[in-house]
């Protein structure tokens, strides 16, 4: 009797894993079974086992189908829990995804922002240095000062690109560079003023006050404003070479008046900030620029 008595006690179904990604809703019991577990349950007590009777009251239809309307209801909340996390942590993986981008996307923007002054840079410079080259022809009487201007008009036409000279060909020789040149389109003329500050600082190649800061700050200035800028200085024995690019010497002896008298003086040229720069190095009074300081002494000139 013990036997048959426990076979005939029904317990709810295993309810199964949940899986997020086949889950189905487990259905509630069916009226017919739950109709035959009501027979049974009434069979049972009418036998007088009150034991058996009060087991299965307690697991009577309509509690067995609340029981299992609140694991239903529970393995929703946790399904829609574990939804939620698995949202959450996705929008954080987006998140980082697009910050990641945007930071990959700056440094493109800042290395393209990069090349662009690098290649504005190189360009000036070697106008400059192009400059400079024509004014050794003239000192050296290989052109004379109307083509010099006529070959200064063609490098600083709009129309004409100088990227169409290039670095190379300042390694030539002048004689080398002075057929390219010719044959460098003119173009259309570029409404421009060509600049000469003569001065006796610049930074950052020698700097002693304020000075030398405003000369860079201007030439740099009227460069971007289409102008030619160009600055002349003594050669200093202290002269910052390192942040003088190109220096070379010109193979003349360029002479000035002092004192009644014709002076000898070395010329040196170079590109300091995309600025063409021209050195002069006098061979007669050459102790006033081979001392320490470019200031502060009894000799100074007023």
């Amino acid at each position: 009797m013990e036997i048959s008595m426990k076979a005939a006690i029904l317990f709810p179904p295993p309810f199964p894993k949940s899986n997020t990604a086949h889950w189905k809703p487990v259905k509630a019991p069916s009226l017919r079974f739950l109709s035959f577990f009501g027979k049974l349950v009434t069979s049972l007590c009418n036998n007088n086992n009150n034991n058996t009777c009060g087991i299965l009251e307690k697991f009577g239809p309509s509690n067995f189908e609340s029981e299992v309307k609140h694991n239903h209801i529970w393995q929703l909340f946790k399904e829609a829990q574990r939804n939620i996390l698995y949202l959450n942590n996705q929008r954080l993986l987006a998140v980082e995804e697009l910050k990641k981008a945007n930071q990959e996307k700056q440094l493109l923007l800042d290395r393209i922002e990069q090349l662009e002054a690098e290649k504005q840079a190189d360009k000036q410079s070697l106008c400059c240095e192009l400059l400079l080259r024509i004014d050794s022809m003239v000192l050296t009487g290989m052109i004379n000062t109307a083509e010099s201007s006529n070959l200064r008009k063609a490098i600083m036409s709009s129309k004409s690109s100088v990227a169409d000279i290039s670095f190379d060909n300042l390694q030539k020789s002048d004689a080398e560079l002075l057929s390219e040149l010719r044959n460098f389109s003119y173009g259309s003329k570029k409404s421009g003023f060509h600049i000469i500050h003569i001065c006796t600082e610049m930074a950052p190649v020698i700097e002693v006050g304020s000075l030398a800061s405003y000369v860079t700050g201007l030439s740099c200035a009227l460069l971007k404003a289409g102008h030619l800028p160009e600055v002349i200085l003594p050669k200093y024995a202290s002269l910052n070479l390192n942040e003088i690019q190109g220096l070379r010497e010109i193979e003349a002896e360029f002479y000035s008046y002092f004192e009644g008298q014709l002076h000898g003086n070395k010329i040196w040229t170079g590109v300091v900030n995309g600025i063409g720069v021209t050195f002069i190095q006098p061979l007669y009074y050459s102790s006033f620029f081979n001392r320490e300081k470019v200031y502060g002494y009894s000799d100074d000139f007023e």
